[in-house]
């Protein structure tokens, strides 16, 4: 049997899942299913010189992350305030309280009116 590879991108994410424990939704409240998994959000990306550190790291599934990314090019300043959300995910350093689920929420439906303009 072959090894399975994981990168410092999987091992950040589980890192992540231990601390906030995500009940059944990523932070901007898209559901976690087998066809939506979860995926690594690098809230100072990367290649701007982000770290790969749980610091700067939040947790999306793979339809909020697209969406999110478009929202980069068609929105800034909302993907600008996602991102500040993030950092206080962070900063809290556990599960979201109900006052950020309903802020992630609101965020949720901001971002799907700038990308599908309801």
């Amino acid at each position: 049997m072959g090894r399975m590879y994981v990168n410092e991108n999987q091992v950040l994410l589980r890192q992540l899942i231990e601390i906030y424990q995500p009940n059944g939704f990523d932070w901007l409240m898209y559901q976690i299913t087998k066809s939506n998994t979860l995926t690594l959000h690098h809230v100072d990306e990367v290649s701007e010189g982000g770290k790969l550190t749980v610091a700067n790291s939040a947790i999306l599934t793979k339809k909020s992350h697209r969406a999110l990314n478009m929202c980069e090019s068609r929105d800034p300043y909302l993907y600008i305030i996602i991102n500040e959300f993030f950092r206080e995910i962070i900063e809290n350093a556990g599960p979201l309280s109900p006052e950020m689920i309903e802020e992630s929420k609101d965020l949720k439906r901001s971002l799907t009116r700038t990308l599908y303009r309801k």
